[in-house]
């Protein structure tokens, strides 16, 4: 255990710290980070799904790039209007992208253009949604002297209670674990790992109120909650994901951790929860 547990802390530790400095330190480096996740995830996520595209589709890697420069478009957008750069009704054009999806396919051999088309706007919604809402998380805005006003400390609680509840699930699933919790989906996975994932999120959310602020007690154990959540399901949907491409991880680009997607699972499901719940309650 403590062997596998060394190599999981070290690059996750170095991953973890390249990113919250980014995200603490400004505005642009908080942008610049997002954008290199999306580029990280979504080359991995059309890498492992390259087996389910035909040999002959032409297109493939047309697809896979404008997917990946459409999402990082996107965040920009988003980030751009969170500013007050961008108005937001241009921000309608994205469904001019899918429009775009249907019309390329009249220019592919692949006589299956519906799993194309269904890969490429998974590609969208899997990785895109999440990333573009976590501009609703942060604070950015500008002042009539058009001053930045920026903080990310909220984002930050978040990111860190997500990585919590991977430590509180990992733990308790290892020293009490004995129930199964979704056999099928994911074997390892306990019901004692993942309570020990809520218990250890809501300590964090209590600490998450009392280091960062910001918002009530109740609202930091209430994102406690969800992150935990979605957390839960997005490591559920990523294990089904690769179950059904017959793989063990996403990629090998994180020691200890697998793939970018690996690392990521969590997160891409828990942000656009997290950011909805910000949305209602506070905007």
């Amino acid at each position: 255990m403590w062997d596998s547990l060394k190599k999981r802390i070290i690059p996750g530790l170095s991953f973890a710290a390249i990113i919250v400095s980014a995200i603490y330190f400004s505005p642009w480096s908080y942008a610049l980070v997002m954008i290199l996740i999306i580029i990280l995830c979504t080359n991995e996520f059309f890498k492992i799904t390259e087996s389910l595209r035909e040999e002959n589709d032409n297109l493939a890697g047309f697809h896979s790039k404008a997917v990946m420069v459409y999402i990082c478009l996107a965040f920009i957008a988003g980030f751009l209007q969170k500013l007050g750069i961008l108005p937001v009704k241009y921000l309608c054009l994205a469904s001019i992208f899918f429009l775009l999806i249907l019309f390329s396919e009249l220019f592919s051999k692949s006589t299956k253009p519906l799993v194309n088309i269904g890969l490429n706007l998974m590609g969208l919604l899997y990785i895109g949604i999440p990333l573009f809402m976590s501009n609703y998380i942060i604070q950015l805005s500008r002042t009539e002297t058009s001053a930045i006003q920026y903080d990310g400390r909220i984002l930050l609680g978040v990111l860190l209670l997500i990585m919590l509840n991977d430590v509180g699930a990992y733990f308790m699933g290892n020293w009490f674990g004995k129930h199964p919790l979704f056999t099928r989906i994911s074997p390892k996975k306990t019901i004692e790992g993942t309570i020990g994932g809520y218990l250890v999120n809501l300590i964090g959310g209590v600490l998450g109120f009392y280091i960062i602020g910001q918002i009530s007690l109740f609202d930091w154990l209430i994102i406690a909650v969800l992150s935990s959540t979605g957390a839960i399901i997005g490591d559920l949907v990523e294990s089904l994901f690769k179950r059904s491409l017959q793989i063990k991880d996403s990629g090998s680009a994180i020691p200890g951790h697998g793939g970018f997607l690996d690392r990521f699972d969590a997160i891409l499901y828990s942000l656009p929860i997290i950011a909805t719940y910000i949305i209602l309650r506070f905007l």
